[in-house]
């Protein structure tokens, strides 16, 4: 059941690693918010968050979609990935949390959380006992993933 469920959410996951990963590779970086502030003076998103992470996010996602079921779920899992991942970085900003600085859970499920309900608006459901595995297993999983960049040299901080 676990690799069934770890198959189903891979577009997310890929999703949501995928531009740490491209990031040595990335020159230039142009930011989802275009620099906007916020009437708190705070950015919107942060400079972290760019349009050219956003679409290897979806890029890769949907590849890994397209290779393990159908690329429309691949899709939908990875946009919705991504879009979770932004809003996890809007109320970050909102809370006056620097790009970077931790908050346990929205950090390890807001991707998911995006992913989910994108899916679950065109049918693609995990059943009640499945998502409460998914829910449990991915804050380690990843947490190890970030802990692994992290010593790759790819994040400044293990978490």
């Amino acid at each position: 059941m676990v690799v069934r469920i770890l198959v189903f959410i891979a577009p997310a996951y890929v999703a949501n690693a995928a531009p740490l990963a491209f990031a040595p590779l990335l020159k230039v970086r142009h930011p989802v918010d275009f620099g906007l502030l916020m009437p708190d003076g705070a950015r919107l998103l942060g400079e972290a968050k760019s349009w050219e992470g956003l679409l290897i996010g979806v890029a890769m996602g949907s590849l890994t979609g397209m290779a393990l079921m159908s690329p429309l779920r691949g899709l939908l899992l990875s946009v919705g990935a991504m879009l979770g991942d932004l809003a996890g970085s809007f109320v970050k900003r909102r809370m006056k949390l620097a790009p970077g600085q931790p908050l346990p859970l929205v950090d390890q499920l807001d991707f998911l959380a995006g992913a989910l309900l994108l899916g679950a608006a065109f049918n693609y459901t995990l059943s009640p006992s499945e998502l409460a595995i998914l829910i449990l297993i991915t804050p380690p999983i990843h947490l190890a993933t970030n802990a692994a960049a992290y010593l790759l040299g790819l994040k400044d901080r293990p978490y």
